[in-house]
């Protein structure tokens, strides 16, 4: 880890113990074209912890809502959610489409990258490049890859050298990872640029009590091998988690053998996380998070005459990134106000070995500094006032450009209130200004309307987005400095209804985004230009059933018409119709348990006209305890052996098996 990516943290720390103390008293390119409320109040149910999970709560009859957020050295309650007010909130009281997923059910999984967590989640479709290592994009409700903002921590992790900003999913483990939270429609009002199909929220693990040893070690089918190790723990004054993990696999050809391409295409990733807080007195936290990787992954290259991969037996791209955050929190007013003022710095490095290519620059450097500020007001039991600024600047450069900047500063307000105890509101606004592309006023507002006595809710939400233009967009060569900001304006209505005494439930949800001034290529000018339009619009439906203590069955469906309309055509890669299927269950004497999950994914266009053939993936995995710390794991991929797809040309994994040992101290 490159030195000088530690000392600004360093200084930064000693600046914030210091100073606000008087305060706390008072290469591939993605290929996307364009060419309220799923309200699941429960995280997803294809796995579950160890013992049996618990029963499904209650729905408080009166909770303050909107609180301000816990120190870190608190982990969050397993009933709520961060994401869509940036303030720990019961679930059971948010309007926003929000699904959580939590570390247990990750790990019961047995799935290595968080792309593959996502891929079950209602209204999120995951599309990879080829097999690991691959270009793997997150379209959430139909809009584009690059309109999806990833969080870690609070640090934006969204690529700046990339060519529209978007994240490559292929190099995130879940190594380390304690919740994945993921938040549907435009969300620019707390997170700005680039939230117009929603944000993807990632909080990684916290420690708490005595020293706490996890390892694993796994292998499988395609010369697949993985390897981790995790410590954590804490007191009421300190809290640190480590985690490292290293996974490799020789994979299949990026380049589909069905085009006559044999060669497999290895990947490997290094990932190293970490998290340290200390808390000195009541009202007082400081709070380190850091998280580093290292990939290396084959790929083939791409024949731009015919539109198709073709096998390079020497070609490599390597990947790293460093994220890290610091930031201090203070309580005063007897707990009725937080302060938060954070700092962010993100590094990203991207080689590509074949340095003959005359249209792939071989190298990128991307890098992304940010200080956020939110103050989080309990102006009464059921009422909080959120206020927050910041400032961002984004540096880029490749082989064939040198380094280009752009910055950002932004405020927000927000309040979140409640009136009686049926009807819960978030209501704020949002002003940003780019020095590339100017200002952008955003605004959202949601509401929850219980219905105790037949045990529903309905809620809904409206609000706008935004995304700046990428700095290869409007500042690398060939780009144009005049272009205006994307926009978009989205809103939907839904309905849960709790079944059988609450041992089961179903959430159905419409939703509609429309979205204007896209940057697209306008081959008029032979340039880029604000010249796109497209609306995606869709339902979503969940439904989960606990049929006993220990047995529980889940199932989403997700209908998405996303169309472009400027040519009246299906948006690429996005499929109509997409359903999943889980259950989890106990084995042997309830000691261990059993996960089977299923995804279907409906024909969907691809570039070119190609239409892409519908496809069905099975998953089994289950785990049992061997002797007093040691666990056995086995996972089988793919069980049906489909013959599949995700984008015209590129290969993918047939079946495969996977197992391994789990020690845990």
């Amino acid at each position: 880890m490159p030195a000088r990516y530690l000392t600004v943290p360093c200084c930064v720390l000693i600046t914030l113990l210091v100073g606000p103390l008087t305060l706390a008293q008072t290469t591939t390119q993605d290929t996307d074209q364009y060419g309220p409320v799923v309200y699941s109040v429960y995280a997803l149910q294809d796995d579950v912890p160890e013992p049996p999970p618990r029963p499904i709560p209650e729905l408080p009859e009166m909770v303050i809502r909107g609180a301000p957020q816990p120190f870190p050295s608190q982990p969050l309650a397993a009933d709520t959610v961060v994401a869509p007010t940036r303030t720990e909130t019961p679930i059971s009281q948010v309007g926003s489409s929000v699904t959580v997923v939590n570390e247990d059910q990750i790990r019961a999984s047995g799935k290595a990258r968080v792309a593959e967590v996502l891929r079950e989640v209602v209204g999120a479709d995951v599309v990879q490049q080829g097999s690991a290592g691959g270009l793997t994009s997150v379209f959430l409700r139909g809009t584009n890859s690059q309109h999806t903002k990833v969080m870690l921590d609070g640090i934006s992790i969204n690529d700046p050298s990339n060519a529209t900003r978007g994240f490559d999913f292929s190099t995130l483990d879940v190594e380390n990872i304690e919740r994945i939270e993921v938040l549907r429609g435009p969300q620019s009002l707390l997170y700005g640029s680039d939230a117009i199909g929603g944000v993807i929220n990632i909080v990684t693990k916290r420690g708490a009590g005595p020293l706490s040893i996890r390892s694993t070690t796994r292998g499988g089918t395609f010369g697949t091998w993985r390897q981790t190790g995790q410590l954590s723990g804490g007191t009421e004054r300190y809290y640190y988690a480590l985690g490292g993990a290293y996974s490799k696999t020789d994979g299949v050809s990026q380049a589909a053998r069905r085009l006559g391409n044999t060669e497999r295409d290895g990947y490997s990733n290094g990932t190293l996380s970490g998290r340290f807080g200390w808390t000195p007195s009541e009202s007082l936290n400081v709070d380190y998070v850091f998280r580093w990787s290292d990939a290396d992954a084959e790929v083939d290259d791409f024949d731009f005459f015919t539109g198709l991969p073709t096998d390079n037996l020497i070609r490599h791209n390597l990947a790293r990134q460093f994220y890290n955050r610091i930031q201090l929190q203070s309580i005063a007013l007897d707990g009725a106000l937080e302060q938060t003022v954070g700092f962010n710095l993100s590094h990203y490095s991207r080689d590509d070995t074949d340095t003959g290519s005359p249209f792939v620059p071989p190298t990128f450097r991307g890098e992304t500094r940010a200080v956020t500020y939110q103050a989080d007001l309990l102006l009464l039991d059921n009422n909080t006032l959120s206020a927050g600024a910041s400032y961002l600047q984004e540096d880029a450069e490749s082989s064939f450009v040198s380094q280009v900047s752009q910055n950002n500063s932004s405020a927000f307000v927000m309040d979140q209130f409640q009136v009686l105890e049926r009807w819960f509101v978030t209501v704020g606004s949002r002003w940003d200004n780019w020095n590339t592309a100017g200002t952008a006023s955003t605004y959202r507002m949601t509401n929850l309307i219980k219905v105790p006595e037949t045990g529903g809710a309905f809620h809904g939400s409206i609000g706008t987005g935004f995304r700046a233009p990428a700095l290869a967009e409007n500042l690398f060569q060939y780009g144009n400095p005049n272009l205006r900001l994307e926009r978009s304006k989205g809103w939907d209505i839904g309905v849960r209804q709790s079944l059988f005494d609450d041992r089961a439930s179903v959430d159905c949800t419409y939703f509609r985004n429309d979205l204007t001034d896209l940057i697209l290529f306008d081959f008029g000018t032979f340039s880029l230009q604000n010249v796109g339009a497209a609306r995606t619009t869709g339902i979503e439906l969940t439904a989960q059933w606990r049929v006993s203590s220990t047995t529980r069955l889940w199932a989403n469906y997700t209908y998405l018409d996303a169309t472009n309309l400027d040519t009246d055509t299906q948006l690429v890669r996005r499929p109509r119709n997409k359903v999943s299927l889980g259950l989890t269950r106990p084995l042997w004497r309830n000691r261990g348990t059993l996960n089977l999950d299923m995804v279907y994914t409906g024909p969907r266009l691809d570039t070119r006209n190609v239409v892409l053939g519908d496809y069905t993936l099975v998953n089994l995995s289950a785990r049992y305890p061997v002797r007093d710390h040691w666990n056995v794991f086995v996972r089988g991929a793919n069980l049906l052996d489909q013959k599949y797809e995700q984008v015209n040309g590129y290969g993918t994994q047939g079946i495969a098996a996977y197992g391994g040992l789990d020690f845990v101290w």
